[in-house]
């Protein structure tokens, strides 16, 4: 479903030489990406899209068998991984060269959730005041620099991702302090200030709810909320914040697990087409897309974490976070091979989530030692 024509349809005009060289280039570049995305495995290109979490404050058998013969494309840790910044460069550096010395050599996603206030579990990370603290204050070039400064902290433990800002609009359930408020424009000009703060800091930021947590009721760790708004108040309001984002270079933009009627009555956004094609089309987001963790009830609606993984790539999503268990993370894996050799899931999906992924990992230093 596209909403919106999009603009400058005309006739044809005639290119400059530089012009065309200029395309020709950037055709050249896609066909790159697409050759690399194609020369990988089946089993490795959907390894690619998941990031799973762990046990512990080492490297353990499980994640490394998830990296050694899965290919995934990142790690989350989370508080009960991170000890100090010492045992997190230890760890991430171990994964990373796990990962670069087993075929075909790709870097790891590293992620965190660093919001600030009651959200940032790294303890070597200078405590932040809260999104909602710092939206009160309304002052961009603050959340730019907060954004700035949490990204440079955690690079020095070898996180290169953080799953941040939150620029949902509301404080509905789950959210609470972590919005930076109630006005639409507020947090659209305060979420793409932190969007540049991370990217001046080199670090992946991920903005998030998509189409927003904010108005839910329901906590969609624990249930499957439901916002009904209608689709005007959905494009007018809950959308601006997440396309200043896309207006400001957010490389990746996390779905949430919610029901809004108006755009698919059935499917939380994780798992609907419809919600990804409205992400796409209408914002214009050419990045990766990922989805909150899939363990979450929003997205497993009393069904399994496969499950969820399946219909989250057919719908059209980039990355899957599994935190766990190992045997889940697997299940879900082995779910999504076995659909696309069986051509369940066409291959020319995943190749196309592939080159999105490829892309934002060439764009950012996300592993430096040796």
């Amino acid at each position: 479903m596209i909403l919106v024509a999009p603009a400058g349809c005309g006739g044809e005009v005639s290119r400059s030489s530089g012009e065309a060289a200029e395309e020709t280039q950037t055709e050249n570049a896609e066909t790159t990406e697409e050759e690399a995305a194609s020369r990988l495995s089946v089993r490795d290109a959907v390894g690619q899209m998941f990031v799973v979490g762990m046990d512990g404050t080492e490297s353990n058998y499980y994640v490394e068998k998830m990296v050694r013969e899965r290919n995934v494309g990142g790690v989350l840790l989370l508080g009960h991984n991170l000890e100090s910044e010492e045992q997190t460069e230890a760890l991430t550096g171990s994964l990373q060269r796990l990962s670069l010395e087993t075929e075909p050599a790709i870097p790891l996603f590293v992620a965190v959730d660093y919001e600030g206030g009651e959200v940032g579990s790294a303890p070597w990370v200078s405590k932040q005041p809260s999104a909602a603290e710092v939206g009160g204050r309304a002052d961009p070039e603050e959340a730019r620099r907060i954004a700035e400064e949490i990204g440079r902290e955690l690079g020095r433990g070898g996180v290169n991702t953080n799953l941040a800002p939150v620029v949902d609009t509301g404080s509905g359930a789950a959210i609470g302090r972590r919005s930076y408020g109630d006005d639409p424009a507020l947090v659209a000009l305060m979420g793409a200030a932190s969007v540049e703060g991370s990217e001046r800091a080199g670090i992946v930021s991920s903005a998030k709810h998509f189409p927003n947590h904010g108005p839910a009721l329901e906590d969609s760790h624990v249930a499957s909320p439901v916002v009904d708004h209608d689709l005007q108040t959905v494009l007018r309001s809950d959308l601006a914040p997440f396309r200043a984002a896309v207006e400001a270079g957010v490389p990746m933009m996390m779905v949430g697990h919610l029901v809004y009627p108006a755009l698919d009555p059935e499917r939380p956004a994780s798992l609907s087409p419809v919600a990804i094609e409205l992400l796409r089309e209408e914002l214009g987001f050419d990045g990766v897309v990922v989805t909150d963790d899939l363990i979450m009830e929003g997205a497993r609606q009393g069904g399994t974490i496969a499950d969820a993984a399946l219909r989250a790539v057919a719908a059209g999503v980039d990355l899957l976070i599994v935190s766990g268990p190992p045997e889940d993370q697997a299940a879900a894996y082995d779910a999504v091979v076995a659909a696309v050799e069986s051509g369940e899931i066409p291959r020319e999906r995943i190749d196309a989530s592939v080159e999105r992924i490829e892309d934002v990992k060439d764009r950012y230093p996300l592993y430096s030692g040796g």
